[in-house]
Formats: C-alpha cells, sequence, structure tokens
C-alpha cells in the first residue's frame, strides 16, 4: 500500500501526520514506512517484502504497489537485472515518460512527486490495477490505495456516500470515480491524474475500444498465437515464484491456468484448492448447471500426476466469517458475500502449505474463453446474413430456432421498452429487483433514484438482448470490475499471499479482443477458440462440458441452518434506523420465515431473495454498522 500526503501552503504539520500515515499501512502486524521528501509525507507498507519506493534521476519521488506481470520482459529491455516493481517502473518512466504505460503491462498504481514537489502526478494501469483514492481541497491533498489511509490523517470525516450505498444494493458499479465516501474520489483504472495547488485533473489514456483489429489468414493461426500468448503470460507472471498454487474449479479458465502453469514447471508440484458443497448436498439443477466440480478436477489431476488438489468444503462457515477483518482492511462491502467464506478458505489453506502465489482464472471468460455473446447482431451489421443463418440454425434444437431468431437477431436491434413489450408477448415475466435480488428499501431506491441511474450507465438489470460483442464486454469491464482493486488486494492483504491471474495478462487481453468474434462461435460450437486451444491440455470432460459451474451450489441448506438466527438479526436491525431505512428488511424476514423444506420448491423470485438480496442486504447492514463504531457484527 502507499500514501501521500501534502499541504501547499503551511507545512508545519507534516511531522506529526507522518506516524500516522505509516501505521494505517500496517500489513502483517508491521508498521508501514513514511519519511518527508520534496515537503511531503510520502509513506508505504510493506507486504510481501516488496519494495514500493524509488528515486528518478531527476528527484522526482516514486511510490509504487501492485504488479508488473511482464517484469522478465521489462528487465531485459531496460537493463535492469534484479530491479523491484517500483525500480523497474522508475526505469521505464525515465526511459518512455508518459509512454511508459504502453509497455509496462501489469496490475499497478503509482504515485510520483515532481517538481520538488510542486506536481503530483497519479496512475492506475488498465483492466486491473490497487484501487488509489485522493481527498483535496484548497490547502491539502492525500492521496492513498486505501481510504482508511485519508482518514487516519485526521484531516477528513468519514461520511458514506449514500448514493454509492445505494447503487451498490442495485448492483450498479459504472462510476468508477465514486468510492465508499464522500469527498474521497477513486482514480478509474486506465487513468492518470495530475495534482497541482489549482487542483486536480484527471485524463483517461487507455480504452479497450481503441485496441487495434488483428487478422490472419487462417483459423489455426488465431489459435497458435493465443497459445503463445497464454504460455508467456504464465511464464511472465510466475517469475519470482517458487511454490505457486491455483484456486482450481471445473471451468475452461482455470483448467487452462494450471494446465499451462504444468506445462511450464514440468515435474513440479502444483497445489490446488476447489470449493466443494457440503456431504449433505445433492444436485438439484443438473441439466444446465452442476455443482460439485471434483470429477472434472480429478480428471485433470490423471492426466498431470503434479496436481495436488484439495477439497475446501466450507464446514459450516458463513457470513461472518473473516467479514469484520474484510471490512477493515478494505473498508467497502463486498458485492457477493455469500461466496466469500470458500475464498477465504482457500487462501488460508494455500498460505498454510507454503505457497507464496496463488493462481486464478478470474477474466478468461472475457478472453481466451469467450462465448461469442453478441455475435449475432454483429453479423448481421456487417451484413453477412450467409454466417448469421449458420450460426442461428446450428445453435441449438430446431424447435427453438424461432425463439433464436427473435432474441439474437430481432431484440438486439430494438429499445428496451419495445423489446420488453415483445417479450411480454412472449410470457416473458419480469421480475421487479426489489421483489427479487436487491436488498434496498424502495423509498430509499426512489429517492436515490437508482433505477433510472442503473439505465443511464447503460447496466441491464432486465435481462435484455445483448447488443454486440464489444458492448457486452464493455459492460462487464466497466461494471463489476470496478470493486475488483479494492476487494483482490484486500484478499491479498488479508491473507498475506500475493494472488495473479494469467488470463488478464494484457497482451493476451488485447489480443483476444483484437481478433474477429467469429473465432469463438462456430456453427453453433461455443467457445471455439478455448476448445481448440486446449485440446490435449485439458481433460475431453472438460472441453466437452457445455453446463456451467455454481458457486456455493449448497447455500440452501447453509442458510436453512441458519433460519431462526437470521430472522433474529434481522428483527434486531430494525431497530436500527441507518439500516432499517436504507433495506426492505421486512421483505428479507419474510422471505427467510416463508422458506420451503426443498429448493426445488422455490418461486425465482423467491430464489432470488433468499440466495443474493439476503447476503447483500445483511453485509450492507453489518458494514452500516462497522463504519458507526458497531462491535456487534
Amino acid at each position: 500500500m502507499i500514501a501521500l500526503l501534502t499541504r501547499w501552503g503551511d507545512q508545519s504539520a507534516l511531522r506529526q501526520l507522518a506516524p500516522r500515515l505509516s501505521a494505517a499501512l500496517s500489513e502483517g502486524g508491521k508498521a508501514g514506512e513514511a519519511s518527508i521528501q520534496h515537503n511531503a509525507v510520502v509513506a508505504h507498507g510493506t507486504a510481501f517484502g516488496e519494495q514500493s519506493l524509488a528515486h528518478l534521476p531527476s528527484g522526482d519521488v516514486l511510490l509504487f504497489c501492485g504488479a508488473i506481470d511482464n517484469a522478465p520482459r521489462m528487465r531485459a529491455e531496460l537493463g535492469c537485472p534484479a530491479a523491484s516493481g517500483a525500480d523497474l517502473y522508475a526505469a521505464a518512466r525515465l526511459r518512455w515518460g508518459e509512454d511508459a504505460e504502453a509497455h509496462v503491462a501489469g496490475a499497478y498504481a503509482a504515485i510520483l512527486l515532481q517538481d520538488g514537489g510542486k506536481r503530483i502526478r497519479l496512475v492506475r494501469s488498465p483492466i486491473r490495477a490497487p484501487a488509489l483514492y485522493y481527498w483535496s481541497d484548497a490547502e491539502s491533498l492525500i492521496v492513498a490505495s486505501t481510504p482508511g489511509a485519508i482518514f487516519a490523517t485526521g484531516l477528513v470525516e468519514r461520511r458514506v456516500d449514500q448514493q454509492k450505498l445505494a447503487d451498490s444494493l442495485y448492483l450498479n458499479y459504472a462510476e468508477e470515480e465514486r468510492g465508499w465516501f464522500e469527498g474521497v474520489i477513486r482514480l478509474p483504472r486506465g487513468a492518470r491524474a495530475e495534482a497541482t495547488p489549482e487542483g486536480v485533473t484527471v485524463s483517461h489514456y487507455y480504452d479497450i475500444g481503441d485496441i487495434p483489429p488483428v487478422r490472419f489468414n487462417h483459423d489455426q493461426d488465431y489459435v497458435d498465437a493465443a497459445d503463445a500468448l497464454f504460455a508467456e503470460s504464465v511464464e511472465q507472471m510466475l517469475d519470482g515464484f517458487d511454490r505457486p498454487a491455483i484456486s482450481l474449479s471445473g471451468g475452461f479458465d482455470s483448467q487452462a491456468v494450471a494446465a499451462y502453469t504444468m506445462r511450464a514447471r514440468r515435474g513440479q508440484a502444483l497445489m490446488s484448492y476447489t470449493s466443494v458443497p457440503r456431504d449433505d448436498w445433492q444436485e438439484s439443477d443438473a441439466a444446465a448447471t452442476f455443482g460439485d466440480e471434483r470429477a472434472h478436477v480429478t480428471a485433470l489431476a490423471a492426466m498431470y500426476p503434479e496436481l495436488l488438489p484439495r477439497w475446501i468444503t466450507g464446514g459450516d462457515r458463513e457470513l461472518s466469517y473473516c467479514q469484520r477483518e474484510l471490512f477493515e482492511t478494505a473498508l467497502v462491502a463486498p458485492r457477493n458475500g455469500a461466496n466469500l467464506y470458500w475464498i477465504h478458505d482457500i487462501r488460508k489453506a494455500a498460505k498454510a502449505d507454503g505457497a507464496d502465489v496463488l493462481l486464478t482464472g478470474a477474466l478468461g471468460n472475457l478472453t481466451f474463453s469467450y462465448d461469442g455473446t453478441g455475435l449475432l447482431p454483429d453479423l448481421l451489421r456487417q451484413r453477412r446474413i450467409g454466417r448469421a443463418g449458420s450460426e442461428l440454425w446450428h445453435g441449438g434444437s430446431r424447435r427453438k430456432l424461432a425463439h433464436r431468431v427473435v432474441a439474437q437477431a430481432v431484440l438486439p436491434f430494438l429499445s428496451p421498452a419495445q423489446q420488453r413489450a415483445v417479450l411480454r408477448k412472449r410470457g416473458a415475466v419480469f421480475d421487479d429487483p426489489l421483489d427479487s435480488w436487491s436488498p434496498i428499501h424502495p423509498e430509499f431506491a426512489a429517492d436515490m433514484k437508482v433505477a433510472e441511474r442503473s439505465i443511464g450507465s447503460g447496466v441491464d438489470r432486465f435481462g435484455l438482448a445483448i447488443r454486440s460483442v464489444e458492448s457486452f464486454r464493455r459492460t462487464l469491464m466497466g461494471n463489476a470490475a470496478t470493486e475488483g482493486g479494492d476487494m483482490m488486494y484486500a484478499m491479498d492483504r488479508l491473507h498475506g499471499l500475493p494472488s495473479r491471474d494469467p488470463t488478464a495478462y494484457r497482451p493476451l487481453l488485447e489480443y483476444c479482443f483484437g481478433i474477429p468474434a467469429t473465432q469463438y462461435r462456430k456453427r453453433g460450437v461455443t467457445r471455439w477458440l478455448a476448445r481448440r486451444m486446449l485440446a490435449g491440455k485439458v481433460p475431453e470432460m472438460i472441453l466437452k462440458e457445455t453446463r456451467r459451474g455454481r458457486q456455493a451450489a449448497d447455500w440452501f441448506i447453509r442458510l436453512k441452518g441458519r433460519r431462526d438466527a437470521i430472522i433474529d438479526e434481522l428483527d434486531w436491525l430494525t431497530h436500527d434506523p441507518d439500516v432499517s431505512g436504507r433495506l426492505d428488511l421486512q421483505r428479507l424476514r419474510r422471505a427467510v420465515e416463508t422458506m420451503p423444506e426443498s429448493q426445488a420448491e422455490l418461486t425465482p423470485a423467491h430464489a432470488a431473495t433468499l440466495s443474493f438480496a439476503l447476503s447483500r442486504g445483511l453485509t450492507t447492514a453489518r458494514f452500516i454498522r462497522f463504519l458507526a463504531g458497531r462491535n456487534d457484527i
């Protein structure tokens, strides 16, 4: 973690403020380090033994946090054989100036103190990056990778941003600049800021729409290039790590990361950790999804004897598991709290087993294993009628051909209102989010205009048709991923274990965004690029799998066992006006109170309330109470 504080005028208080910043950046029981340079307090933590401070020959001071994914390549190109991330980024700035971001691939944030402290520059890498927040007024500027450091100075009052709270309850995270606290702004990914006594100016230097197209003459060329980039990604990201572990599922993405890792380090053990349901759980919806991924992981282990699988059941873990610790570390309300118990346990197990890095495959669905969503309307806009017809014909059962034509060739060209009208005529039912997956109180939702803001942000909450490949990818990159910088790095710090995602390697992502979308779907075969690329590298059962894995598949029996305790907590929360005015506690209580004996008896709206709205509501309620200084969560 990193932080900087400068006073444009009176600087007499800097020495008093320095210890507050260093204490706020404590990690693993060890306080951060702070010093005064160029009339500013510069502070950094010491997580994972990384050096975070560097000096340029010009006298500029650099604070750096995060990771450079292509560090081996950068070291060779810049002639820095043993450089830390901070020194390597400093060398890149020295060589390329503002163009450094075009060469350095990674997930990082940096603060540059320039011109003897008269100018401060901030930058976050594109795609993924640790968070970087700032607060300023006419006298001061405070920048930090955690808002907690800003409040630790005592110069800024900690007040929750009610609009952020409301939008989060409606799953609208599109406004990346908006942090969780009033006046504390988050620098967007792929953006720079320049701060002077006159104010802060933000500019965006990266946009996925500017990725240049990649074209080859033959289909196999696309596979070969993707294969080479994936291998490069794994090799580059494993640099400096001796005992990797992986969070492994039955899906293409983490299976690919595991396979390429073991092919890169043949004969070296790879520890894997897979979340599995409790023993008293039974599969209920095997046709479209699967909840137990042991068979898929076991099949991979049969191909690679060096894979050492371990099953993580989570025992009787529930929502409060490690929750307060995460609040303290991240100062955010997690988006998917119901999934976090097994994520915590995987990280704890990997750390206890001696792993020095945890590999994931979180961005695979948007990169190499993209399924071609949005291809049909793109083909029609390009007037490629024959190819569009082939995809419609081969896209599923002939009995559902008319349905596919409407869904993929008609609806994407209609307005949202027109789409809903057509779908209603065809028998579709649109559950109101406030009656299903959102726990927000109707009056709070109306006051904060959450529905209007969601529509204005381009966030679809009614499952309308996808208009294009680019719009679909942009929506996912610009909504769910905005909170990733807070959560991912908070989890790393909380468990003392860094993580890396080879599927998010920027050269790989840009390649996957640049190739024709037809490489992802052909004659009804989805994930066509991944299936060809992984042939012979992962088991056939993975390549032939058409179902999707379900995370926390045993949620219903976990919830059922705590039914009475949850009702008591909801009743208790009704007496807290900070909570009861923001969450529809009565609806949540009714949903829990009327739980049937079997998950199969749930209506879709009831299931969404229990599996999504309840965990989001309780997480938010506890976050509100945590910020108020309550010790009862």
